[in-house]
């Protein structure tokens, strides 16, 4: 019976993969050959078993996040193919993926209008978050973002006060006597306090520990179940069949969008309250801005849990995966100290001063580099369109990409090429950043760019390196754990083992 069983699944998948490029051929295949004659497309790289309609390649992703090691998975395929693009056909799509600087520079940048988001990826994103700034595309996305970009001032991100104010409050929370603590949590919960602050004008005070108070706490849960279907039960007991579950049928989540929606609801209330006893209060906000905007209360509260995505996660990924790796090379550490020691001192930095630390930003760079907080991401073609590297035998030649085809980069890859970043890329050594002519342009674009560039770069830079500033001069930072780095994902990627260290408090 098992036998038959495979013998007819087999056949049927024989079946559906002959009637799909019959139609293709049917309905598009001398259009696209015309088109990719016309731009002297050739074919790119594909390692692919035939007729599975690339259900291998699907499964084998699947299991590799269940066993949190996709990252060095993908990176694997390329260097399979040998080569930096490559094709696969998975279920009926076709789908690229390249870790190729040319090739990101044209979806983000040169040939911008010609992509999307991906409606898949807008209905995921949108079921949880509503429609914000990292859901809307065209006017939607360009009037949301010209609403933040008040916040990001430089009056604004300046502002080291309110900056040392939370990170104060996270050094009363931690052990000053060497015994292991886990800053990660701890990390999301400031950068949490430190967003809600500049964006709202109030603070979420997630680092309070009241016991009273778990909104902030279920918050957070919340956003990390609806955020992340790999680390749902659901996706634990049953495996990959859930994803392809319509979402009214995950009640769980459904439960979880609900806390989402009630925590921004109960901001946006506190919000009005307070116009109504500080009406002439004059500092820029972003929701300020969106009452000024809109009074449909859906409209804002997308706009606010959109950007509570990048405020919270973000920043607090960066900074643990710094954190992570600095007692781990004694030198690097020592040698950020000293320049810290030589430039502030003791004192608070003030935001120039942060600017002016150059081996901190070198730092910073390659943390990024080697832990891509957002380490894969992916397009949606328009129009029939070509990358303009990835086929014929030195790969220099472009590659047609028919329209609804998607193409994803991989950072993680790409930041990782010898070929780019030396010898010794998979090393974490910020002195590289500082060497002469060293400028790897599209190869490192850890806040993306071309339009949807990080409008809040400058900020997350800002904050990220405050904080290693702070911790650096108050505490001998001590390694606590000894296993390899591993991802997490959600919707973004950070340390498995979370940021695992020992502090003991400097003496002046």
């Amino acid at each position: 019976m098992a036998i038959f069983t495979l013998t007819n699944f087999a056949i049927s998948l024989l079946s559906l993969y002959v009637a799909r490029r019959l139609y293709w051929e049917m309905t598009t295949g001398s259009r696209i050959r015309a088109f990719a004659k016309q731009h002297g497309c050739l074919p790119a790289k594909e390692r692919q078993t035939p007729f599975t309609l690339g259900a291998a390649f699907w499964w084998g992703q699947v299991k590799a996040i269940k066993e949190h090691r996709l990252l060095p998975y993908m990176a694997g395929q390329f260097k399979e193919v040998d080569g930096h693009t490559r094709h696969h056909y998975v279920l009926g799509t076709d789908f690229f993926t390249t870790d190729d600087p040319e090739n990101i520079k044209a979806v983000l940048a040169t040939d911008f209008s010609k992509w999307s988001l991906g409606q898949e990826r807008i209905q995921e994103m949108s079921s949880y978050l509503g429609y914000g700034i990292f859901v809307n595309e065209g006017k939607a996305w360009k009037h949301s973002r010209e609403m933040l970009r008040p916040c990001f001032e430089r009056s604004q991100v300046a502002d080291v006060n309110m900056l040392e104010r939370h990170t104060q409050r996270l050094f009363d929370l931690v052990p000053k006597d060497g015994t292991t603590v886990d800053l990660q949590p701890l990390l999301h919960d400031l950068s949490m306090d430190v967003a809600t602050e500049l964006l709202f004008g109030k603070s979420t005070n997630a680092l309070s520990r009241n016991e009273d108070d778990h909104e902030v706490r279920d918050f957070c849960d919340a956003f990390d179940y609806a955020s992340n279907p790999f680390e749902r039960e659901a996706f634990k007991k049953w495996g990959a069949i859930t994803l392809f579950l319509p979402d009214r049928l995950n009640a769980a989540k459904k439960n979880h969008v609900r806390v989402m929606q009630a925590f921004v609801d109960h901001i946006i209330d506190a919000h009005l309250t307070q116009l109504k006893s500080s009406p002439d209060e004059k500092r820029y906000n972003f929701i300020s801005a969106l009452f000024e905007s809109t009074d449909n209360r859906t409209t804002i509260r997308s706009e606010l849990l959109n950007i509570l995505l990048a405020g919270r996660d973000t920043v607090a990924s960066l900074l643990s995966n710094i954190i992570w790796e600095l007692p781990r090379h004694a030198h690097i550490l020592s040698k950020l100290r000293s320049e810290i020691e030589e430039t502030v001192g003791d004192a608070t930095p003030t935001y120039e001063q942060l600017k002016d630390m150059k081996f901190l930003r070198a730092v910073v760079n390659e943390s990024q580099r080697l832990y891509p907080i957002v380490p894969v991401n992916s397009r949606e073609a328009l129009q029939d369109t070509v990358l303009p590297r990835g086929s014929g035998e030195d790969e220099k030649s472009p590659v047609l990409v028919p329209k609804g085809s998607y193409v994803a980069w991989n950072m993680y890859s790409m930041q990782r090429r010898e070929d780019l970043f030396g010898q010794d890329a998979e090393m974490f050594r910020p002195e590289r950043w500082l060497e002469p002519g060293f400028r790897p342009g599209w190869a490192y674009v850890p806040f993306s760019g071309g339009p949807r560039v990080c409008i809040g770069q400058n900020f997350a830079l800002t904050e990220t390196m405050y904080v290693v500033v702070r911790l650096v001069q108050g505490f001998e930072i001590e390694r606590k754990d000894f296993e390899e780095w591993r991802e997490k994902f959600s919707i973004t990627c950070t340390g498995l083992g979370g940021c695992k260290v020992g502090l003991t408090a400097r003496v002046s």
